[in-house]
């Protein structure tokens, strides 16, 4: 009988030129094999509404940009190799963090996601006060 582990990966992306990212995505999306059940033709998709708005998406919004280049089937390939282990693609997702710095970032992930101990992580003088009772 299979057993399954579900097993997240989390990393942060710190846009450092948004445009030079949109420009790539855009390049990226202009080639990339899209169809649909109403159009099964690559070139019919790119030229549907729908087509021309997920571009615009693309162009204009650094998720959309970002997420052109997110490959699950690659952050699979890290369990390539484990014994007895099968990686099963679930999906993935591009989400914007809150804050400026990569410090706020870390904290509106951690916030997001349940991480309590976070702020200890990062504050050593809270982690004694804590370890103490004091907190």
């Amino acid at each position: 009988m299979a057993k399954f582990m579900f097993v997240k990966f989390s990393l942060m992306a710190e846009i450092t030129d948004a445009d030079a990212l949109r420009e790539a995505a855009l390049k990226k999306f202009d080639v990339a094999d899209m169809t649909t059940d109403d159009y099964p033709d690559t070139a019919n998709w790119h030229a549907s509404e729908e087509g021309q708005e997920e571009r615009r998406q693309v162009a204009t919004q650094d998720r959309d940009a970002l997420s052109q280049f997110v490959d699950p089937a690659k952050a699979s390939g890290l369990l390539d190799g484990v014994p007895g282990v099968k990686a099963v693609i679930l999906g993935s997702s591009v989400g914007e963090l809150e804050g400026t710095t990569q410090d706020e970032a870390r904290d509106a992930f951690a916030n997001r996601e349940g991480i309590t101990w976070w702020p200890e992580a990062r504050d050593a003088e809270l982690a004694r006060q804590h370890h103490e009772g004091i907190t």
